[in-house]
């Protein structure tokens, strides 16, 4: 196998660890479906499903916030903390795993690169017709 397959075997791995990890993570931190319970949750994937809502206004809201006063910045981070308490502890999992899954793919990632730039070993003549 040359060398730049398996860099970019090598790096197809490392960035399935990036992935795969994380969610990983997520799929057994998060609950998936609420309980209507006085013990009910936000649910993890309505947070995830609120930023990706939001994501097409995120440059009125850089405009908006370019050069923010204090209150706006108070309110922001209270709206922000207030969403997301319920679910601290599965994100703070969510994150560890993330963060170990992808510092090792970046390792991983970095070796790929570095096979992959390798030029292929000379292949010994094999016979030559004897």
């Amino acid at each position: 196998m040359k060398n730049a397959t398996k860099g970019k075997l090598i790096k197809t791995a490392a960035v399935g660890i990036d992935v795969i990890v994380p969610l990983i993570a997520t799929i057994t931190q998060m609950p998936i479906w609420v309980d209507m319970s006085a013990e009910a949750t936000m649910s993890g994937l309505f947070v995830i499903f609120a930023a990706l809502s939001v994501i097409p206004f995120f440059k009125q809201i850089k405009l908006f916030l370019k050069s923010p006063s204090v209150w706006v910045i108070w309110c922001v981070l209270f709206v922000l903390f207030l969403a997301l308490r319920s679910i601290i502890t599965e994100m703070v999992i969510v994150c560890f795993w993330g963060m170990i899954a992808n510092i090792i793919g970046a390792g991983i990632y970095k070796y790929g690169s570095y096979v992959q730039d390798r030029p292929d070993a000379p292949e010994e003549e094999k016979g030559e017709g004897k």
